[in-house]
């Protein structure tokens, strides 16, 4: 049996405490800031977990270097792990879980605690290799429909003059491709394959949304940048709409496709307006 100091015992317990209490928040139901400070404490404690737990021995460079690039990495990537995490909670729903998040926290916060209970391999066990890269995700050609709707969404507003970035959006259209993930996705991962210009702001949630109904339903489509690039057009639940769960479960559902860029109505923010509180 493994032994453990009461100060270890500690940090093992506060580590799974927050793995557990951040699997249960819906992502997706978080507003812009509510939304960055989730992704943000995310990465925080995926670092710290990693800092923490691994051994000089068992480094790829060193405890305190390991988790400052698994946190980064954490947060490069939380968008497909969102992404992932509804797909997740969405096929559990089917199979009949009735809180599939209770059900995610737990296995997230025995995992945290495993890390602090099973030693770390040295390098050496490990063969001296490092594991394969998941850099190379498999990409497929953009759809037209998406290509349009994400052209719709930086087409000139009527009165004349484009948004700051619009430019450097459009000449990124052509070299970008989607993430292939399957069918049953209400969003799409995009990759810029050759970016010439950078948007900015880096990371923004573009002004213009696209809102249309679809099963009854209110939804926004929106299109996320990351670092200057085209990074994903997701599809919201408006708060005006207030069967926010059915509405999500729809979107799960075979029946649900994208719009097409004559269903869509564009709304463009201004600064006399709230933000907006569209449900992700």
């Amino acid at each position: 049996m493994t032994s453990i100091s009461s100060g270890r015992l500690l940090r093992l317990t506060v580590a799974a405490g927050a793995v557990g209490a951040l699997t249960l928040i819906e992502p997706r139901r978080l507003g812009p800031w509510t939304r960055a400070a989730y992704r943000v404490g995310t990465a925080a404690v995926s670092g710290l977990l990693v800092a923490d737990t691994t051994t000089e021995e068992g480094a790829l460079l060193d405890p305190a270097l390991d988790g400052l690039l698994t946190g980064g990495v954490t947060l490069g990537l939380m968008d497909l792990s969102e992404h992932l995490d509804h797909r997740i909670v969405g096929g559990l729903h089917r199979l009949g879980v009735s809180r599939p998040r209770l059900l995610l926290a737990g296995i997230g916060a025995a995992g945290a605690a495993a890390l602090y209970l099973v030693p770390t391999p040295t390098w050496a066990e490990r063969g001296g290799e490092l594991a394969p890269s998941e850099d190379d995700q498999a990409t497929v050609e953009m759809p037209e429909q998406v290509r349009a709707l994400i052209a719709a969404l930086l087409a000139p507003p009527a009165d004349g003059g484009d948004h700051a970035g619009t430019p450097a959006l459009r000449t990124q259209l052509d070299s970008t491709r989607v993430i292939d993930v399957g069918s049953g996705s209400s969003d799409v991962m995009l990759v810029v394959e050759r970016a010439e210009r950078l948007a900015v702001p880096w990371n923004q949630t573009w002004p213009v949304t696209g809102r249309f109904d679809q099963g009854g339903f209110c939804f926004s489509l929106e299109l996320q940048i990351d670092e200057g690039r085209l990074g994903m057009l997701s599809v919201m639940v408006l708060d005006e709409d207030e069967r926010v769960d059915e509405a999500l479960e729809f979107l799960d559902r075979p029946g649900y496709e994208l719009p097409t860029p004559q269903a869509i109505t564009l709304h463009h923010e201004s600064e006399s307006e709230e933000p907006s509180d569209a449900l992700p």
